[in-house]
C-alpha cells in the first residue's frame, strides 16, 4: 500500500525539480564545474560516459518540490482522476516545499481553469472516505497541504 500525490489539469503544466539533485550522464556531470564533487564508492572517473548518474551536493535539502509527467499512473487512478494531464507531485511536504508549491500554483494556474491536487492510497482493499474541497488559490494554506500527506483527498484549486 502506498500514498501517491498528483496534480491534474486540463492543460499542460511545466515540470519542475527543486530537489537539488544533479542528474545527467557521467560525461555531463564530469564536465560540470562543481565546487566540490561528492564522494562516492564508485570511481566516478572510471565509469563509462553514457551511464546515467545523480549527484547530491553536501548540505542540500533534497525534499524540494518535484512535479513530473505521470506516464504510468498506479492501477485505479483513472477511476478518480478525470483530468487530461496528470503529474507526480513529490517532495518532503516541509514548510519550504509548501512555499514552493504555493508559488508554483500562483504562477501556473490559468484563470477559469482550476487544477486538482490529489492524494490517494493505492493497493489497499478498503478505502477511507475521500475528502473533496474547493479552495481559492488566494486562500490556500499550509494546513491544506498537510492533508495531502495524511489522507485521501482532492482539492480543486481555482
Amino acid at each position: 500500500m502506498s500514498r501517491f500525490t498528483f496534480i491534474a489539469s486540463d492543460y499542460e503544466l511545466p515540470e519542475i525539480d527543486l530537489s537539488g539533485i544533479i542528474k545527467g550522464t557521467v560525461k555531463e556531470l564530469r564536465e560540470m564545474k562543481l565546487n566540490h564533487r561528492p564522494e562516492s564508492f564508485w570511481n566516478f572517473d572510471k565509469l563509462r560516459d553514457d551511464i546515467r548518474a545523480m549527484l547530491i551536493p553536501e548540505g542540500i535539502d533534497t525534499g524540494g518540490l518535484q512535479i513530473s509527467t505521470c506516464t504510468n499512473p498506479p492501477d485505479g487512478t483513472e477511476e478518480s482522476i478525470k483530468k487530461r494531464y496528470i503529474y507526480w507531485l513529490g517532495g518532503s511536504f516541509s514548510i519550504n516545499w509548501t512555499n514552493q508549491l504555493q508559488e508554483y500554483l500562483i504562477t501556473n494556474i490559468q484563470e477559469g481553469n482550476p487544477i486538482e491536487l490529489w492524494s490517494i492510497w493505492c493497493g489497499w482493499n478498503e478505502f477511507e472516505e475521500m475528502l473533496y474541497k474547493k479552495i481559492e488559490l488566494s486562500k490556500i494554506n499550509s494546513c491544506d497541504f498537510e492533508l495531502l500527506n495524511q489522507r485521501d483527498c482532492c482539492f480543486t484549486v481555482e
